[in-house]
Order: C-alpha cells, then structure tokens, then sequence
C-alpha cells in the first residue's frame, strides 16, 4: 500500500460582529501565507447575527484564473440559523488587497409596529467596506523569502557608474555582506535638477547608467536574481515629475493651472508678484544680501505695500457690494423673489423686518450666499438676486412702483447696501487672517533661507536666487505651447506641507496652503493633477499606468515614493495593474501621515507589506530598545500559540492545488490549519537610515550607530 502525501490547507478564520465588522481590534486583517500553496478566508458568522437578516456577504477575491477587479464583487447569501455559526470559506490564489462588506435589512421599528401605522418599509443596510491584505509570496534561489528574512541594502542608482562593470562591482560586494535585496532609488531619466526624484522621462532608462535602455536592465536584473542572489526593489514616483518634463507641455492639463484649478489664482498671482518684487529690490532702494533681520523687515514692509495692497487680494474673499446691490434691487422690482425654504423664523417675514442688520446679514449668508465654500476669480463671492430681493420684500413689502406705497428703488439701495456691507465684515476678518499667516510663513522662510546659522545661507537675492522659493512653473512660450491658453502654462510645484491632512489634496479646492505660503516647495517638481479618475486627465492615468506596469515587469517590488502624498485612489489603480503583471508583488511605502490611524487607512486600502523605520530616528538607547521590540516581529521561542491544526478530509471549500487535482486522488490525504486572525502592527522596514535623511555622523558619533544589518 502506497503511503499517503500529507498536504496541509491553510485557513484563516475571521469571524465577524453583529453589525458584520470583523472581530480584529483595529479592523486591519493581515495575512502572511507560509507557503506558496492558495490560501482560505473562513468569515464565521453567528446565525442570529443582525447581518443574517436578509443578508448577503460581498467579496471582491476572484475565482481561481479570473482577473482582479477592485469594483466587481460576488454574493454569498446569509441563511439566518439559530442552531450553527455560518461559514463561508473562500480561497485566495494571490496576494493583494480585498475588500469585503454585507448588506442586510435592517430590523423594523418596534413602536410603529406596535402603532396602528401602516406597515413600515423594509430598509437594506450597507456596511462600510473592511480590507484583506495579503502578503507576497517572495522566492530567492527556489526557496521561499518570508517578509521578515528581508535584508535591504539602498544605493543612490546614479552614482553606481557604468553598467555593466561598476555595477558587477558593487552588487557583488553587497551580497558577499549577506543582504538579500536592494532597494534602487529610480532608474529612470532624471530632469534638470538631476534628483532622481524628478524624473524627466518616466518611460525612459538611465542613459548614463543603461545605454541600452531595457535590454540592459533586463541583463542586470537576471544578474542580481541568478549571480548574487538578489531581489530588486525601485522606487515609483507617482506625484510629480521634473519641472522641464517635455510632455507637460503637450499636456499642461496634466498638472494644477489656472484652468484646471483656478481656486489656485490668488496664489498664483501672489507668487508672481513676490518674484517682481524681488527682480526690482535693488530699484526700490532694499537691501538685496540681507545681513540683519532689520534688513528683513525693510523687505516685509515692502511685501505689505508693493505686493499684498497692489494685488487687493482682498477681492478674492469679499462680495462685489455694488455689483450685488444692483442684482438685489433689480430683482425686487422685478418681482423676482424667493424665500428658501424654512429660511425665515418662527416669527415669520415679520420677524425679518424687525430684526438687527447683522441677523439680515446671516440670513443671507444662510440661505443666499453663492460659491462660497472655495476660492476662485475675484469676487467670485456673491448673494444670489432673487433672496436678497425676498429680504427686500420683508422688509419693505412688493414694489409697487414709485407711485406706489413701498419705497422707492434708492431707499432699497440704500437698505440692502448696509446689509450687505454687514455681509463683508466676516470675509475681510478672514482676509485679515490669511494675510497674518501669508507674511508670517514669508518672513520666517527668508529668514531660514538667508539669515539663520542652521540654514542653507543662500546669499544675495539675484536671478537664480530670488527672494522666495516659487511655488509654480511657468512653461516656456514656444511652438508647442502656444496651441493652450496662457492660463494653462503655470503649473503648481509640488512640496511638503507641516501637518498637512493626508486625505485632502494640497493643491485643491479645499485647501489654501499655496495662497498662506504654507507648502516647502520642491522647485523642481511640477505637482501631478489626476482628478477623480480617468476622464479627468486621461493622459496622465494611461502613461503613468505604462510607467507603473513597466517597473512591475522587472523589478520584486516597488517603494511608493511620497505615499501619504499620492491621492489613495490613484494608487489603488496604479497597483492593481502592477499586480497584474506581478501578482507577488512587494510594495513598501515612505508614508508620514501624521498618525498611526491614518498609516492603517493606507496599508489596508493599497495592501502595504512594509512601512518604512529609522533606527537613527532614535534619540536614547531606550528609544532604540522599544523600536526594536515594536519592529522585531514575534520573539524567537514565543509561547503565543495562533493555529490549530485537525485533520479533515478534502471539503469542497479547500482551494484545488493544480488544474488537475481532484478530491478522489488516493495518494494525498490534506489536513486544515487553522490559524485565527489576530491584531498584528504593520511590518516594518527598520532601516539604519534613509537617502533623504541626515547620515549617521551628522547625528551622533560613529560608535554609537553601529549598522543593524548584516556585513
């Protein structure tokens, strides 16, 4: 008798709340396969639970061979079942980020049930959608990598020579030292500035690095993989690109400019009159190599008067009070009235009439003050006609004429106008305040700029200097550029915003930090504009995805650069077409969100396998000891036990192993371990330090920062 081949099925058990939330604290749902065998998700839902009633489970994990489709979900019906918990088991063939949620009917209400009401309607419920997140299965040398056995070594791409005999040099040493992956910082054409981080050309290589572009990368991938027995990781740069790009120019509408943002004019306009100001320092008789804040304060007093007055900036929050009046009046007399409705008290039109002026005004601003929620073109503030003619009727009744009993047009006018001046007063407040925190932020980045002792010092104000940091990039004027609009041809640069909201986009509608000067600005990258999907900037959406699948097709995994910058529904769609080219794809992420909370939204939604950690960021050896704990994974020899393991025969829920396997093969005999999902923090990359931090021996002696990874 032939022995039978033990195959053991791994499934995770997740049991789910009354309200169909997962039993998990924290609600993030990790899991690591420990082999490269499918895996299966076992929701267990309590029989009585609310979501049973009339309910179904929906799951967007495909079916064996079918494509991902984060929108395209299936039904699982929830039978109600007072005597079992239900179970619903459903293989996962790949790694990635699922989604699931239920739908039920709500129970009725029990005091209109108990009334003699007619019947109430039965309401269906959706729950919010909670996320799977399933790690890569990584293999190096046909052995299985775990996450946690990862061992990255950085290198700055452009300084590694020539390929492919520098590079042979320098892979070579980095794997003798024992590491096991190497993260290069992006190998694509860099822009004017030459970072690689503001990439020219995403679709094209290095030339200095690869002249034969794709063949070579290829070449050295295969190197790293089959000579040094290395994993690749690159950097995707989805946020911005080099300000000289040469398709910006073929598509401005690719980035945020007066047309695809014009809540951006004020800032604009403020940006380029800061840049004349400082062209014509010398002219006005102010210091251009400021010595002393005296010297500063000579050049703010001129911001106030040469810039902040002579733009009136103040129009861009205030109402058109002539423009407004005139509207209002005609529309009374014109009988054109409207009273929104639940807009006057309980006192009704009378109480209107007899109420202060500043009640008038907030009756306005309530119920009749048009796009006021952002910023735009001057005065774009206004009161809508027709309710400040039903204000007029209120308070002076129908116009019936100048031979009639109410008014005539000038005691309206002269009405109306106090009103609306009373409707002002809030919005020159808030003007008042944005230009405090617009001279604030200018004043203390010239001054780090050019007089603090721990500042770059950047010398005399001049052409390649100018007195502040511009916040747009103006298009050259050319064959090219002259089919668009001027206003298209200045484009926003991207930076960095001090405890910026992750979730709101900085450079749009909601957000007002380029007008307050309130973004670190990087002066050579232009901020990328990709709207609410593809129709909104279609060129963007399809070459960036060639981009994104171009680096899935070479390299293990990606680094998202600037995550908590990149609008997450933008890289949700970036990495489900990475993971079609590479469904075992390692993505790791540069995210400062601000809280742990918010981290948890990211790598729930986009399937992070790592977040990036400093061990240099540690300011005591005691701080280093809980990073290290919190960052270590499990103890070796824990006694925290997470499986149990039975012996089951094959049910029809267990994942097939091979197309053609089949539940009557004499020769296996599997079993089912049973692992119970529980809370786990989300894997880090704990690094010594990272390129774009201060190095070692700026932060402390060389003795005290002895590297963490193998040599």
């Amino acid at each position: 008798m032939i022995p039978k081949t033990m195959i053991s099925n791994e499934v995770y058990l997740l049991p789910l709340n009354d309200d169909g939330s997962p039993q998990i604290a924290g609600e993030y749902i990790y899991l690591a396969p420990k082999n490269n065998e499918p895996v299966t998700i076992r929701f267990a839902i309590e029989g009585t639970s609310s979501v049973c009633r009339h309910g179904s489970l929906w799951v967007n994990i495909p079916d064996q061979g079918a494509e991902f489709r984060r929108d395209k979900f299936r039904e699982f019906k929830l039978v109600p079942d007072f005597n079992r918990t239900i179970e619903i088991s459903i293989p996962i063939f790949q790694a990635g980020a699922y989604a699931f949620y239920t739908t039920y009917a709500e129970l009725p209400d029990l005091a209109a049930e108990l009334s003699s009401k007619p019947e109430t309607e039965t309401t269906h419920k959706k729950t919010p959608l909670y996320y799977i997140d399933v790690a890569p299965r990584l293999s190096l040398d046909g052995r299985p990598l775990p996450l946690p056995a990862l061992s990255i070594y950085s290198v700055i791409s452009k300084f590694m020579g020539k390929y492919p005999t520098d590079w042979e040099r320098h892979l070579r040493g980095i794997s003798d030292r024992g590491y096991n992956m190497i993260h290069f910082t992006p190998l694509q054409v860099r822009g004017a500035s030459n970072s690689p981080y503001s990439l020219y050309d995403q679709l094209g290589w290095d030339p200095d690095c690869f002249p034969g572009g794709e063949k070579d990368v290829q070449g050295m991938v295969d190197s790293l993989e089959k000579n040094h027995s290395l994993l690749s990781l690159t950097d995707i740069v989805l946020n911005h690109t080099a300000h000289n790009s040469k398709w910006l120019q073929e598509h401005p509408d690719s980035g945020y400019n007066l047309v695809t943002a014009p809540w951006l004019e004020s800032a604009w306009l403020l940006d380029t009159k800061l840049l004349e100001l400082s062209a014509n320092l010398e002219k006005l008789g102010l210091p251009t190599d400021l010595k002393s804040n005296d010297d500063l304060v000579k050049v703010m007093d001129a911001i106030k008067k040469q810039v902040i007055a002579e733009i009136r900036l103040w129009e861009y929050y205030a109402i058109d009070v002539e423009r407004d009046v005139d509207a209002a009046v005609d529309a009374w007399v014109a009988d054109k009235v409207e009273f929104p409705e639940s807009s006057v008290g309980a006192d009704g039109v009378l109480g209107l009439k007899e109420a202060p002026q500043k009640e008038q005004a907030q009756f306005l601003i309530k119920n009749g003050l048009l796009n006021k929620n952002r910023l735009g073109e001057r005065f774009r503030r206004r009161v809508k006609p027709e309710v400040a003619a039903g204000l007029l009727s209120a308070i002076f009744g129908r116009y019936e004429g100048n031979s009639g009993p109410t008014p005539d047009q000038a005691a309206a006018k002269t009405k109306i106008l106090a009103v609306l001046d009373e409707v002002n007063l809030p919005f020159y407040k808030e003007y008042d305040d944005e230009v405090a925190v617009i001279l604030d932020q200018l004043f203390n980045r010239i001054k780090y700029c050019r007089l603090d002792e721990h500042g770059p010092k950047m010398g005399p104000i001049n052409e390649k200097n100018p007195l502040i940091e511009s916040y747009f990039t103006r298009l050259p004027e050319n064959a090219t550029t002259s089919k668009h609009k001027k206003e298209e041809l200045s484009l926003a640069n991207n930076g960095w915003v001090w405890a910026g909201n992750a979730l709101i986009d900085n450079a749009g509608p909601d957000s007002r930090v380029y007008l307050r000067r309130e973004v670190i600005v990087w002066g050579d990258c232009v901020k990328l504009r990709y709207g609410s999907g593809p129709k909104d900037s279609p060129f963007l959406w399809d070459y960036m995805t060639k981009y994104a699948r171009m680096l899935a097709k070479y390299f293990a995994g990606f680094r998202i650069d600037n995550c908590h910058s990149t609008p997450l529904h933008v890289a949700e769609h970036i990495l489900d077409e990475a993971r079609r080219v590479r469904p075992d794809l390692y993505v790791v992420a540069e995210l400062f969100s601000g809280s742990e909370e918010m981290d948890y939204v990211f790598v729930k939604r986009l399937g992070l396998s790592s977040l990036i950690r400093e061990a240099m960021q540690a300011w005591s050896t005691g701080e280093l000891s809980r990073l290290v704990h919190r960052h270590g994974g499990r103890p070796i020899g824990s006694f925290e036990v997470d499986e149990l393991s039975r012996a089951d025969p094959k049910s029809p829920a267990s994942p097939p192993r091979s197309p053609g396997e089949t539940t009557n093969d004499h020769s296996q005999s599997s079993r089912e371990i049973v692992r119970k999902i529980k809370p786990v923090p989300v894997h880090a990359l704990f690094m010594d330090c990272t390129h774009d931090n201060e190095t070692p021996v700026q932060k402390a002696i060389y003795e005290s920062r002895c590297p963490m990874q193998p040599w």
